[in-house]
């Protein structure tokens, strides 16, 4: 009897978990799920709450996807959000690129996620330089991202349109485009291997570039031109090696590093507090996108592969600073 009555809290406080982490699963499997074109279930939204009176009171959103949601989260329409790469909450932050004025952003965390977008051109098609498809009216045959509002898609529109094309120019000239659903989708790979693809403009570079480079590509240098661009918008560049140590050129690359999860100035300290003691709780169940084990310090102090140059939430911030992370 008395072993009975030890377990029974237990048990009452484990099975609640257990079917909201099953619930969880599934709805992160769908949201995973590429093999449908359109990803009508693509971006995860959840909430948190209670249920009082016999109706569901809301206290916390939280949302993975693009760009917007920095919008969303400074309008309290979400409480906290996470997205790729970090050079967007850095434009939210001041104001740059997609973002007509500063947003009051602040950072909870930043998963480390060391990346570069490349443009990648096969040296058969003579391509040195970004600014030789414009000149010379070359009818690339380039693989993209699918989704419009995918950050190298902002990418590619900003430096086409610093030297004076665009894609649809490409495509008047001759030049094709493939739409691809992740950087390592099926057709980009197979036509890189038969050459019916001879470039590639992407980020996620570790999936697709070591088969770009075996197949003959280069990776063009960021010139003079595009930085400028990409520094009026606020897109940081790096050299393409912190990302891809097999390559031992010089050429600069946009930066893809950082998913940074945040939320406005006006949460609750103490919410953003408990926020990242839930995250130090769970961190060993969390899948990073590293080789080494992460830390607390990795996400909060600003690395290589996880930038930070927006200010934590002085939540997040004391946290930190208590534990010694900072």
């Amino acid at each position: 009897m008395e072993q009975q009555s030890q377990s029974a809290p237990t048990t009452r406080i484990v099975e609640p978990s257990m079917r909201v982490n099953a619930l969880f699963q599934i709805a992160l499997g769908l949201s995973m799920d590429r093999s449908a074109r359109t990803r009508s279930m693509g971006d995860l939204r959840f909430t948190l709450g209670s249920v009082r009176d016999g109706a569901y009171q809301q206290t916390l959103s939280l949302a993975n996807g693009d760009y917007d949601l920095a919008f969303a989260v400074a309008k309290g329409e979400m409480d906290v959000a996470a997205i790729n790469p970090s050079c967007f909450l850095s434009m939210a932050y001041r104001g740059k690129g997609l973002y007509p004025e500063a947003l009051p952003v602040r950072v909870i965390a930043t998963m480390p996620s060391l990346d570069v977008m490349l443009f990648a051109v096969s040296k058969k098609t003579g391509i040195t330089s970004l600014a030789d498809i414009a000149e010379k009216r070359y009818p690339l045959k380039v693989s993209v991202r699918r989704a419009p509002i995918h950050g190298t898609r902002f990418v590619v529109d900003q430096v086409f349109d610093a030297h004076g094309f665009s894609i649809k120019d490409l495509e008047s000239w001759g030049g094709s485009v493939h739409y691809g659903e992740s950087p390592t989708d099926p057709g980009r790979l197979a036509g890189v291997r038969d050459g019916t693809i001879d470039a590639v403009f992407d980020e996620g570079v570790r999936g697709w570039a070591p088969l770009a480079l075996e197949h003959g590509m280069a990776f063009l240098d960021l010139d003079p031109v595009s930085r400028a661009r990409l520094d009026q918008v606020g897109w940081a560049a790096v050299l393409v090696r912190s990302a891809l140590p097999e390559y031992t050129g010089d050429a600069m690359a946009p930066s893809f590093s950082g998913w940074p999860i945040f939320t406005r100035a006006s949460l609750d300290d103490d919410l953003a507090y408990n926020m990242c003691l839930a995250l130090e709780g769970g961190r060993e169940r969390v899948v990073w996108d590293a080789e080494e084990p992460v830390t607390m310090a990795d996400i909060c102090r600003g690395t290589e592969a996880a930038p930070r140059d927006v200010p934590l939430h002085p939540g997040a911030e004391r946290f930190y600073k208590e534990r010694g992370y900072l």
